[in-house]
Formats: structure tokens, C-alpha cells, sequence
């Protein structure tokens, strides 16, 4: 009975012993507070990160490389449909140079005839030197072709029908990269959340076990508590400091990963804005899930258009059974001054007409390409039907999770009242005799199982509801129109 009412004034001593440790700490802090506080690091929130990650991100840099391309393609595959135009010019100068050659003069050789004048003939005649001889000439001509593909099977149809189908499912791919990246952004902005709330949560559990440890030691001075009491309170202090510093290391992980996913892993520290963590558990049913992938998922939508690209390359693949016809006209003009020209110095000609030409039989190569174009058409398919399947298998994993998550956000809420009385309960035993240290170690333990069991649920909400979001083909909830 002594030692009960002992115990029952031991509070006050406790109480006066932690009021002196907190007046020793304010003064301490007033004195160091004379200095230059330290300059407060920024905060960004889950918009302005994901505005940065999408305008330095390589990956989306490539992706939208691969759009252009594609778009090039479909001016190409409407170029097919224009004539082919082409000019030239050619300009040339020789000189032949003939060795050796025989020297003749040339005289005049008259002849009267008998009933009319006088006739003069050119005759030559050998003077019996020889000498070398060079003759200079020149050529140019001025010449311009244009033709016109009328009907080649449908191959130009076929290329442009594969061309555009090739650019939307390239948009198509920019746009999902985009969604991803977003969703990657959003899952280390809340898992930073996470590390930092479960800092806060060990923090606090530090400072409980140093209260505890400081009321072990009141007790143990006064006489009221076992040496084993105050050294199971100072492992218990002891753990909780470490616990702190891993938590303060994941902490510093987690922005490492942030910074990583917004392409500045050098980047400088900021705080992160915390009002995203009040989450909001409603949750839509899951066929209806099912459905809004089916219709807005963007990987989905490449896969189709990927099929019809394949279509489009069977239509061309299939041109070679069918004859084609160009129309074609030309024009040349030349201007030649060499001696030895059979015809006219200067000339032009134009021509016109049209060329049909049918293969008949080319080894069955026209056959087997369209046999390989329609397997192609029915791999794209497959490809399609099988990321269908996909999609369901992942929504249904993320669906699972978000339902977990609720469950356990809802649990721990309950448990953290439970413990919070336990650990009470605990100390108020200790304080009259009927209990011990571990059992206060217990409940603190478990009271600061329950407060991260809490966060830990919260942050893995939000995270799946980012992916959620992501898989349905949504815009990230918590970005609004960022993505």
C-alpha cells in the first residue's frame, strides 16, 4: 500500500523533471536562434512536377521523334499519287585530234561545156606532207519528262492507308507515354508522401520513448522502478533513433526518385505539398472499369490502328495481280555543232503516250507477299486481342489493391484509437504497481505500427489510383489537365 501512494506522487516529480529539461531546451534554442535562419526550400506540388517531367523527358522526345517520321510518311504515301517530273541539262565539248593526216590542196578545174557556160569543179589534190589535224565540237540539249501512274493495283491507296494508320497509332503512343509518364511522376511524388509522413510517424515514436526513458529514470532515482526498467526504456529510445534515421535515408531516397522521374536527378531539395493525402476512397464497379479501357485506353488505340496499317499493307502487297497504266510525255531540245552529226545542227522533239504493262506470272512472289501481309494483319490482331486481356488482368490487380488499401485505411484508423488507449492503460498500470515496462514498450510499439500501417494504406491508395486512372485511360485525378 506505501509503495501504491509513493507511485501516485511520482507523476509530480516527473512532470517538474520534463517542465527544467523543456525551460534548458527553449534557452538553448533562443540562443542558437540568434543566427540567420536557413533559407526554406520550395514547394512544389503534384502539378508542377509533372509540367517539369514533361518538358524534359527524353522518352517523350523519342516517341514524339517517331510521330514526325510517321507524319512524313503520309506526305510520302500522298506523293505516290503526284507525277513524276524531271529535268535535265547536258552540256559537252570534245576535241578529236586525228594524227598524221595527208595534206591536199584544192584547185579549180573549169570546163566549157558545149551548148552552155563554163563549168568549175573543186578537185584536190594530194601535196604529199602530212600534219596533225584537231577538231573542236559541242553538244547541248535541253530535256524535261513527266509521268503519271493511272492504276497500279491499289498500291498507292494501300500505302497511304497504312501511312496514316501508322501516324495515329504513333499519337496514339506519344500520348500513352505521356499517361505514363505522368503516372510514374504521381508514384514518387506519393511515395516522398509516404517516406515523409512515416519520418514524422518515427519522430514521434523517438520522442515518446525519450519521455518514457526520462520517466524510467524519475522512477528508478525515487526508487519506484528497477534498474531493467530504465534499461529496457533506453533500448527501446535507443531503437526508436535508429528507426528515425532509416526513416530520414528513405526519405531522401524517395526524392532522389522523384527527381530521377522529372529528368533533374541533380535537382535541388523541395518540399512537396501535403493536402493530396486526404484521399478519396469511392471506388466505380469494375465492369464498368473493363468498358472505359476498352474505349479510351491509348495503347489499345495504337494496337488497332496498327491492324489497319497491316490491312493497308495487304492492299499493297496485292497490287502486282493487277496491271498498271502511266501516261507519260516528254520534250528535248539539242543544239550539236559537230561535223560528223547525221541531220539537222539544232533540233527538238515531244512525245506523249501511255504504258500498260500486266505480270503475268512472276514466280508467285505477288501471292506469297500477300499471304505474308494478311499474317501480318492476323498478328497485329492477335497483339490487339491479347493486350485486351492484358489491360482487364492489370485493372483487375489494381482494383484488388485499391479495395485493400481502403480496408486497411479504415482498419489502422480504428487500431491507432485502440493503441493510443492500450499505451495509456499501460502507463497508468505501470504508475500504480500492476504492470511492467515491457507492456508500455508494447503498446508503443504498436501504437506507432498503427499510425504507419495508416500511412503506408493512404499513400498505396493513392498510388493505384494514379495507375487506375492510367489503365482506364483517364487523366491522373490528382494532375488535372497536366497529363
Amino acid at each position: 500500500m506505501l509503495k501504491t501512494l509513493f507511485r501516485s506522487f511520482v507523476p509530480l516529480a516527473v512532470a517538474s523533471h520534463i517542465c527544467a529539461v523543456a525551460a534548458g531546451a527553449f534557452a538553448q534554442g533562443a540562443d542558437s536562434g540568434a543566427a540567420s535562419p536557413a533559407q526554406e526550400a520550395p514547394v512544389l506540388s503534384l502539378q508542377e512536377c509533372v509540367a517539369i517531367a514533361l518538358g524534359n523527358s527524353p522518352t517523350l522526345a523519342s516517341v514524339g521523334a517517331q510521330r514526325e517520321g510517321a507524319a512524313q510518311g503520309v506526305k510520302g504515301a500522298w506523293g505516290a499519287f503526284l507525277p513524276d517530273v524531271s529535268l535535265s541539262r547536258t552540256y559537252s565539248k570534245n576535241e578529236r585530234t586525228d594524227f598524221d593526216v595527208a595534206q591536199t590542196a584544192a584547185d579549180l578545174y573549169s570546163v566549157q561545156s558545149l551548148e552552155g557556160p563554163i563549168l568549175v569543179f573543186p578537185v584536190s589534190s594530194a601535196t604529199g606532207e602530212v600534219a596533225d589535224e584537231s577538231i573542236t565540237t559541242t553538244y547541248q540539249d535541253w530535256s524535261g519528262q513527266a509521268s503519271l501512274n493511272v492504276f497500279d493495283g491499289f498500291r498507292n491507296y494501300g500505302g497511304l492507308k497504312s501511312a496514316r494508320a501508322t501516324l495515329r497509332a504513333a499519337e496514339a503512343a506519344e500520348s500513352y507515354s505521356r499517361h505514363q509518364l505522368v503516372e510514374s511522376v504521381a508514384a514518387a511524388y506519393f511515395d516522398l508522401l509516404r517516406m515523409e509522413r512515416l519520418l514524422e510517424v518515427a519522430a514521434e515514436s523517438r520522442d515518446l520513448a525519450a519521455r518514457e526513458l526520462e520517466r524510467m529514470d524519475v522512477y528508478f532515482k525515487l526508487g519506484s522502478a528497477a534498474r531493467s526498467d530504465v534499461l529496457q526504456a533506453r533500448v527501446r529510445h535507443e531503437q526508436t533513433k535508429l528507426d528515425a534515421v532509416r526513416a530520414q535515408n528513405a526519405v531522401e531516397q524517395a526524392f532522389a526518385v522523384l527527381a530521377h522521374t522529372m529528368n533533374q536527378p541533380l535537382a535541388k531539395r523541395f518540399e512537396i505539398e501535403r493536402s493530396v493525402q486526404n484521399a478519396d476512397f469511392s471506388l466505380e464497379q469494375l465492369e464498368t472499369l473493363y468498358q472505359e479501357a476498352v474505349a479510351n485506353r491509348l495503347d489499345l488505340r495504337g494496337r488497332e490502328q496498327e491492324v489497319e496499317a497491316s490491312k493497308g499493307d495487304v492492299t499493297s502487297a496485292s497490287s502486282n495481280l493487277w496491271p498498271s497504266l502511266d501516261l507519260f510525255l516528254s520534250y528535248s531540245r539539242y543544239k550539236n555543232e559537230s561535223p560528223y552529226r547525221f541531220g539537222a545542227q539544232e533540233s527538238d522533239n515531244l512525245g506523249y503516250g501511255y504504258r500498260l504493262n500486266w505480270n503475268v506470272f512472276d514466280r508467285l512472289q505477288s501471292l506469297t507477299g500477300r499471304s505474308r501481309a494478311k499474317a501480318g494483319v492476323r498478328v497485329a490482331q492477335y497483339a490487339l486481342d491479347q493486350a485486351r486481356l492484358d489491360a482487364q488482368l492489370e485493372i483487375r490487380s489494381i482494383y484488388n489493391s485499391l479495395l485493400e488499401a481502403r480496408e486497411r485505411a479504415s482498419l489502422s484508423k480504428e487500431t491507432i484509437g485502440q493503441t493510443e488507449e492500450e499505451l495509456r492503460l499501460a502507463q497508468e498500470r505501470f504508475r500504480v504497481g500492476a504492470g511492467t515496462t515491457l507492456d508500455i514498450i508494447t503498446a508503443q510499439v504498436n501504437l506507432a505500427r498503427a499510425r504507419s500501417d495508416e500511412v503506408q494504406a493512404i499513400c498505396d491508395w493513392l498510388i493505384n489510383a494514379a495507375r487506375l486512372d492510367r489503365a482506364v485511360g483517364r487523366t491522373v485525378r490528382f494532375v488535372g489537365t497536366g497529363s
